[in-house]
């Protein structure tokens, strides 16, 4: 194996800057002239971490406010009870695919139903952890024609 081979990113890493390509309404062109001056590359796929980490920071720099990032900046001003932008993402992703489609209504009224709950912005850390059970064990619903 080649020592001067430098490894490169992960699929997440990539995926997450294409988000802040996305986010940042960048041009191809314009995102392309950036991972050049930046890391010196023409393509994500032959980004280093080292390579990541600058031009996440320039995309920071340019605005891009990764949802990680923005948690941690909430959390601050987050009651200490509620349940976190992860909890409440993976309750969304769980229902939207066990009905097969995306309905924000029928999950909260089941919420309110099922954990007295009007809407996931106020459901608890531990609540949420039971709605996450309770939807595991959930199995998809059968195609109706």
């Amino acid at each position: 194996m080649n020592a001067a081979r430098k490894t490169t990113i992960s699929a997440a890493c990539i995926q997450q800057v294409k988000i802040a390509q996305k986010q940042l309404n960048m041009s191809d062109a314009d995102y392309r002239a950036l991972l050049q001056r930046v890391a010196g590359v023409f393509s994500s796929t032959e980004l280093t971490q080292a390579g990541f980490a600058l031009v996440m920071d320039e995309f920071a720099r340019l605005g891009f406010i990764s949802t990680a990032r923005h948690e941690a900046a909430m959390q601050g001003s987050r009651a200490s009870w509620a349940a976190s932008y992860a909890q409440r993402s993976k309750i969304a992703a769980m229902w939207d695919a066990w009905k097969g489609q995306h309905d924000p209504d029928g999950l909260r009224r089941w919420l309110e139903h099922h954990h007295g709950v009007s809407d996931l912005r106020f459901c608890s850390a531990e609540k949420a952890s039971k709605v996450i059970g309770a939807l595991s064990g959930f199995k998809k619903k059968p195609e109706t024609n």
